[in-house]
């Protein structure tokens, strides 16, 4: 498939829906989970991944046409590769095809990608995915549960050993890179205030 653009306008004619829709947690996993973390006085962390498609490979060829400056930066961040590839276009602008090796934002199957390999590595690492939620994946540790349930590229992650819950933060980051995570009583993830403040409870709040 030639000629995408980054910003979808030309891709769903020619991407089957069901190729470019990734599943997503249930509102009810984040709330049912959520209860579990309260009552087993679990260690909750939220955690982003900021590049996260990024480190999805593309399972198709893409050919992604950059115009303008746009062009022209790209072959000022590296001459040596792209300059001998640069040529005119409409209007006498510079115009660059480029071939996507990675999943880009804006593409309409990137995450999709992504969530295929986040449960490839989840599964790797030794979790099991709910079968009522494919968003949600759980593994006995130290006798324990720990449970992680994800959008897209946030994710909530409970154990009752916060030491436990560190780990597979730096497992993550291992995997993914940088993350940006939140650890504590009071989190917002997904639009909710999740408060487990009081002891053996959870308050969940719709922002």
């Amino acid at each position: 498939m030639a000629g995408v653009s980054a910003d979808g306008r030309s891709q769903r004619s020619t991407i089957p829906k069901e190729d470019a829709v990734s599943p997503m947690v249930s509102s009810e996993a984040v709330m049912i989970t959520s209860v579990i973390d309260a009552k087993e006085g679990r260690d909750v962390a939220i955690t982003d991944i900021p590049d996260a498609y990024l480190t999805a490979d593309m399972d198709d060829f893409v050919v992604m046409v950059l115009e303008g400056t746009l062009a022209e930066l790209l072959v000022k961040t590296a001459s040596n590769v792209y300059q001998k590839y640069l040529g005119v276009g409409k209007d006498n602008k510079p115009v660059l095809y480029v071939q996507l090796r990675k999943a880009l934002y804006g593409y309409l199957k990137s995450a999709l990608l992504f969530y295929k390999r986040r449960v490839g590595n989840l599964q790797a690492y030794g979790f099991k995915i709910n079968p009522y939620d494919p968003c949600v994946a759980n593994k006995i540790v130290n006798g324990k549960q720990m449970t992680v349930c994800w959008h897209v590229d946030d994710l909530k992650i409970s154990h009752v050993d916060d030491a436990e819950v560190t780990k597979i933060l730096e497992w993550l980051e291992k995997t993914y890179g940088q993350l940006r995570t939140t650890r504590g009583k009071v989190h917002e993830y997904l639009g909710m205030t999740l408060d487990f403040s009081e002891r053996g409870h959870v308050k969940i709040g719709m922002q």
